[in-house]
């Protein structure tokens, strides 16, 4: 492999082996799936959030091995999400952060693209898809898919027009026809993908040509269902990841991925969650 010029310093990591389960270590699996947990390094500053995918010389291949997704609980995915988590999985200044970001995406891809009404799919969706109220959007959303893993959280999310079950662990494939929506987004999921770039192709195969891929993504997590390249990561190497994701599984389908730092201290007096959006428009 050539050498990535413009790559961060990734902090070795050892993989995390599978669980093994045992009576001590079922307990504190159970702990960790409850704990949200914060990276020990400093918060990163916008110029270097901005910085981090700016002209980036990739590696002709992905750089990937299976070991990077290995998890410490590798159970079946279908017994944790099993019972509907009705909690937000970032505070409130994030929620609020993130929900901006979606109605300027919105916004935008409506007048890139001179459209009327969008249709948008709420990838790893759960009771709430974090999109604007109605009356707030810019314009109509005509289509608002969701897919998740527990049906109890997609009934009550008043915002998706349709929903669908999967594992995306188990078939990344996804259940829509080609070219069928004009913004896919991802909310405070990715870290939990075990087949992430095959996520990603199938997210450039459904876009229609220039829609808008939007990965939003924080540092909280149930570190037990985290995959080993995320976990003992910092922010800026959270961003570099889902910029590879990106780039190597749209398989030159999408534009270069770009990274949007949402932080809400940054923007507002009002303290939050480091919040981070990476982005890329179907060619």
């Amino acid at each position: 492999m050539k050498p990535s010029s413009s790559r961060p310093a990734l902090r070795p990591h050892r993989p995390v082996p599978p669980l093994r389960v045992d009576w001590a270590r079922r307990e504190v699996a159970a702990l960790l799936l409850a704990v949200n947990l914060l990276p020990l390094s400093a918060r990163a500053s916008r110029e270097d959030v901005h910085r981090v995918l700016s002209d980036v010389v990739w590696d002709d291949e992905p750089f990937f091995s299976r070991a990077d997704f290995r998890r410490l609980d590798e159970s079946d995915d279908a017994g944790f999400y099993a019972t509907p988590r009705l909690v937000y999985h970032i505070d409130d200044a994030a929620v609020k952060a993130t929900t901006t970001f979606y109605t300027q995406l919105f916004a935008e891809v409506s007048r890139r693209r001179n459209l009327t009404a969008l249709d948008a799919l709420d990838l790893c969706s759960s009771w709430v898809s974090h999109y604007p109220e109605e009356s707030m959007r810019p314009c109509p959303l005509r289509r608002v898919a969701g897919l998740g893993m527990n049906a109890d959280e997609l009934r009550r999310n008043t915002v998706l027009s349709e929903w669908t079950t999967r594992d995306l662990n188990l078939d990344a494939t996804l259940p829509y026809a080609a070219e069928s929506f004009d913004v896919v987004t991802c909310t405070v999921s990715i870290d939990y993908l075990t087949n992430p770039l095959e996520v990603v192709a199938e997210t450039a195969r459904i876009l229609r040509p220039g829609g808008t891929l939007a990965i939003v993504f924080s540092n909280r997590l149930f570190f037990s269902k985290a995959v080993a390249i995320w976990t003992g990561k910092d922010d800026l190497e959270h961003i570099y990841t889902v910029g590879a994701y990106i780039h190597f599984g749209g398989k030159s389908l999408l534009s270069d991925p770009r990274a949007i730092d949402l932080t809400p201290s940054r923007t507002s007096r009002q303290k939050g969650d480091p919040l981070y959006a990476v982005v890329a428009t179907k060619l």
